[in-house]
């Protein structure tokens, strides 16, 4: 175990897989910690925190954007600052779509 460890939320839903915990609770901390971390990126990129604020309101916004497509299909619930979902701020990201 290093200083600091990044969760890893695979071996939740691997964890889950196997019975250990009930897919709804790992849905919910997953949720829970998505959430936590574009709120987190969000205000930290509103207070521009080291000169870094537009790129860590950028990191959130494109995250968010990523997520929610696991959003729509029941997977994960997203809560986020309302300021991060305005139009005009969602209107500088376009998603392109690659087909393999």
């Amino acid at each position: 175990m290093g200083l600091f460890d990044i969760p890893d939320p695979m071996s939740w839903y691997q964890e889950a897989k196997n019975g250990s915990l009930e897919r709804a609770e790992v849905d919910a901390f997953v949720s829970g910690f998505y959430s936590g971390l574009l709120s987190f990126l969000w205000r930290f990129g509103v207070k521009n925190w080291l000169g870094l604020g537009p790129a860590l309101q950028d990191a959130a916004t494109a995250l968010y954007l990523t997520l929610s497509e696991k959003e729509s299909k029941n997977f994960l619930t997203l809560t986020v600052p309302k300021d991060m979902l305005n139009a005009d701020n969602l209107s500088h990201f376009q998603t392109e779509w690659v087909s393999k």
